[in-house]
């Protein structure tokens, strides 16, 4: 059996029999382990100066830009590190010292005083140690009950709802880039408003500057970051309905039709489990209900079920029937055995009795008359001076080969 090598660097290696086995390498001598420990020791000191080095660096930059941006140096550290994950790490479980702390804060409040978390480490731990399970468990369904009645929803101002997408709008660029350096990650993400209550340019992150210009070449130069941010704008201000951008009453009603016809197509493809299931308005009746065994109920639009590009231009109707449809209250329901057969009867009986017009098959326009290739055949046939003038000649050139032959 031929060996199979999966890289070029296998295939040219040398090769040795299966049955062969692996030399061992000569022992090692005590001067050459030894050499060779002195050598890993010497590269790990090595190593663990410079990485000293760096996290002194690392520590005394972190001091810096707290300083300057007036935060904690951990701050900038989680930043360096984790790339913000910190930011979505919420605490749903109420610790026992924290709900112990915030009682304490406010006992000390309405006595007048003030003290912050380190203060009251240092003042009331021990009160802390001494509780019971029981009191802690006290605690900490008393602090819920606190967080959620004091639980409320603002509204905020325009500048309120500006300063809250600018601080979400770094948060996920900061997480996107920590996920980017620590996994390996390429994506962008684009945030618009979708009301008039305050004004922001759409904004726009991408991981890597050449995943932005690679949308211009993907899209064949019809890329364009702000028009595309400016059309999601609108489109999101338009309610996220490709109705509302459409600009007089038939584009409106050509797309309901269109998007009310697309909807009934895949409910007629799960319903029947046939996939690719065709909708033939013409001849509902046996080409719908008939052959898949399906009907349709919740029809708004008249008594006749029709093609919905032949239904009223009437903007209410076709609304209503495409809410319907959406709803589920418009839409194909799978027939039982007993209820499929009796459709069936009462459908043949209303053909045979003329009050409803089955599916046929129109008549050529010629027919009756030879097509011409059947013409030429008995032109030629009639010109053949090898067939005898008393034999009747043959209809097709297949037929004549066949008996002149025998």
């Amino acid at each position: 059996m031929p060996a199979v090598y999966s890289t070029v660097a296998a295939a040219s290696a040398a090769r040795r029999r299966p049955d062969q086995p692996p030399k061992k390498s000569a022992p090692l001598t005590a001067d050459q382990q030894k050499e060779k420990r002195e050598a890993r020791s010497e590269k790990q000191g090595r190593m663990d100066e410079q990485v000293r080095k760096w996290m002194e660096d690392t520590n005394e930059t972190a001091e810096k830009m707290a300083a300057e941006f007036d935060v904690k140096p951990r701050y900038i550290l989680d930043i360096f590190f984790q790339g913000g994950t910190h930011m979505i790490n919420h605490q749903e479980v109420v610790n026992p010292y924290n709900a112990f702390k915030s009682f304490k804060a406010a006992e000390i409040r309405e006595e007048g005083g003030s003290k912050d978390a380190a203060e009251l480490h240092a003042d009331h731990f021990e009160e802390y140690r001494l509780l019971t399970d029981k009191d802690k468990k006290k605690h900490c369904t008393d602090f819920e009950k606190v967080r959620k009645r004091n639980f409320s929803l603002h509204r905020d101002t325009p500048h309120g709802k500006i300063q809250d997408v600018s601080n979400i709008v770094h948060n996920m660029k900061m997480l996107m880039f920590g996920l980017s350096q620590r996994v390996g990650i390429e994506g962008f993400f684009c945030i618009v408003r979708n009301n008039v209550e305050f004004r922001i340019e759409p904004e726009w992150y991408f991981t890597s500057k050449e995943l932005e210009n690679y949308m211009e070449i993907v899209t064949r130069k019809r890329w364009v970051t702000g028009e595309v941010g400016m059309k999601f704008e609108v489109f999101a201000i338009a309610g996220c309905n490709p109705v509302n951008m459409l600009r007089n009453a038939k584009q409106k009603i050509d797309f309901m039709k269109g998007e009310m016809r697309a909807i009934l197509a895949k409910g007629l493809a799960d319903v029947s489990k046939v996939p690719g299931a065709r909708l033939a308005w013409t001849w509902f009746e046996e080409d719908i209900v008939q052959r898949y065994g399906v009907v349709l109920e919740g029809w708004t639009a008249g008594a006749k079920i029709m093609d919905p590009s032949k239904l009223s231009s009437s903007l209410t109707v076709i609304r209503t029937l495409l809410d319907a449809v959406k709803a589920g209250q418009c839409g194909f329901r799978k027939l039982g055995p007993m209820e499929a057969a009796l459709r069936r009867k009462t459908w043949d009986a209303d053909v045979a009795a003329g009050n409803e017009v089955a599916k046929h098959r129109a008549s050529r326009s010629d027919a009756g008359v030879p097509r011409k290739r059947a013409r030429d055949e008995e032109e030629d046939n009639e010109n053949d001076p090898l067939l005898p003038d008393d034999t009747t000649p043959p209809t097709t050139t297949g037929q004549a080969r066949a008996r002149w032959t025998e």
